[in-house]
């Protein structure tokens, strides 16, 4: 599709084969950001790494925190934060599971989310700050996700936890099988297909971040000028029944959302992708495993799952509330409740 915003020529690609030209074969030439007004400002003067334009300045920020926050040295080493973290989301789902009162499993995500990245960029317990507002933050990410299109701490969060309770109610998530630390994570099948299919119907951004040409390059036929717009339209190929013909599409296959298969791209692929895709993986999956290992979880008197809003809206601004148990098996203290 080729629109055209003023003078600027804008192109939207919408196929998994368009896509692996521009992320992988043309990747080079497609690799920087466009430099708008907008973004400028938001980003302090582009000093955002996900809107800094392709150069020197890009690369030493990618090397610092690919050494500072994102090897695999740091990701094991910050193991211990992350566990606190999923003990203290316990600890407060536990307290109203006691009293059979409701809890906003978003706010609740997002205190979890926002406190492993708190203490893990700045050394600082998120929850002991005097001068730090939960609310007010979340405010200022959800503004800042709705207006500015910032998608870096949203990679971060449970995003559709709706979705994810539609498809993971009545389907016997075995808490017997398993605890809730890292070591678990690979033995929930069923939860991490969830979540790819999740990513799936449901991307972060139905769009990827814009990339601007360096030079004159042809895609699936077509010629792109230099300083051209591109965008990659992954709700679209999410969709495409052509990549997704096969209803257990999840089951026994290789198919991953790490950038190599591009029918299935929530962090990107290529020079720009996400940099902090392992961590914030490791932190959704570590806060669903909490919450459905440790909790049982029923509608408000009334509610049935048809009444879960569903509907798209570009921001994570709904709610979703509902009654914590403690199950049976844990209650009576018969697993290892930390």
């Amino acid at each position: 599709m080729l629109l055209r915003f003023g003078v600027v020529p804008v192109v939207v690609f919408s196929s998994k084969e368009a896509a692996k030209e521009v992320l992988k074969t043309h990747d080079l030439d497609t690799c920087t950001r466009p430099k708008l007004v907008a973004n400028g400002l938001f980003s302090r003067n582009f000093k955002d790494i996900g809107f800094t334009q392709y150069g020197e300045d890009w690369r030493e920020m990618k090397k610092l925190v690919g050494l500072e926050l994102f090897s695999p040295k740091k990701h094991k080493s910050f193991r211990y934060i992350r566990e606190e973290e999923g003990d203290l989301l316990v600890k407060k789902i536990s307290n109203s599971a006691q009293t059979q009162t409701l809890i906003d499993l978003r706010k609740a995500s997002f205190s979890f989310t926002a406190g492993t990245i708190f203490r893990l960029a700045f050394g600082q317990n998120f929850h002991q700050c005097d001068f730090m507002d939960m609310d007010r933050l979340e405010e200022l990410v959800l503004e800042a996700e709705t207006n500015g299109c910032i998608l870096a701490l949203t990679d971060f969060l449970p995003t559709g936890l709706g979705w994810l309770v539609d498809r993971i109610s009545g389907c016997g998530f075995g808490g017997s099988e398993c605890g809730n630390n890292h070591n678990d994570l690979q033995k929930v099948e069923y939860l991490n297909m969830v979540i790819k299919e999740t990513f799936r119907l449901h991307p972060p951004s139905p769009l990827l971040l814009p990339r601007e040409t360096m030079s004159d390059i042809e895609i699936q036929g077509y010629h792109i000028p230099k300083n051209a717009l591109i965008r990659i339209n992954t709700y679209t190929i999410g969709r495409d029944l052509k990549c997704w013909s096969n209803p257990e599409r999840f089951l026994n296959t290789s198919i991953n959302y790490k950038g190599q298969d591009y029918k299935l791209l929530p962090f990107g692929a290529g020079r720009r992708s996400c940099p902090g895709m392992n961590l914030g993986i490791t932190i959704l999956e570590l806060g669903l495993l909490n919450i459905l290992y440790f909790f049982d979880w029923s509608f408000p008197n009334g509610m049935t799952i048809e009444d879960i809003d569903m509907e798209e809206n570009g921001a994570l601004n709904k709610t979703l509330e509902l009654i914590p148990t403690l199950p049976s098996a844990l209650s009576d203290g018969s697993s290892g409740w930390r």
